[in-house]
């Protein structure tokens, strides 16, 4: 089975503002549908939190699933816990839950990911 990346743009650095969503990428959530979203979150100055993660203050991969309620793009969100951060986040994929399940083992096992290695919508 072949995964199909939901982002558009997997390389592309998008920074991401607190306290306020970011869109990620511009193909539309289809609600009620579960997704896997993983990303390289990188930050530096400070301490935030991602409600789907939790505390981070360092650059690293973070990955976590969620079930869209609105058509709108996959987005993403964080607070400050301190200092004064500035948070970006490149090489993402964003698929099906079903898909990731149906990959599981192959997906879990990839070191570094561009994204820009698999078909995207």
């Amino acid at each position: 089975m072949m995964v199909t990346n939901l982002c558009t743009r997997p390389s592309s650095t998008i920074t991401l503002s607190a306290g306020r969503w970011v869109d990620i990428t511009t193909i539309p959530n289809k609600p009620g549908t579960k997704y896997l979203v993983s990303a390289y979150v990188n930050v530096t100055g400070g301490t935030i939190s991602m409600r789907a993660y939790g505390d981070l203050s360092a650059s690293q991969r973070v990955s976590y699933a969620l079930t869209a309620s609105l058509a709108g793009p996959m987005s993403m969100y964080y607070s400050v816990k301190s200092g004064n951060p500035t948070v970006t986040v490149t090489h993402i994929l964003i698929c099906t839950w079903d898909e990731y399940q149906a990959n599981k083992t192959l997906l879990d096992g990839i070191g570094y990911f561009t994204g820009d290695t698999m078909p995207l919508a």
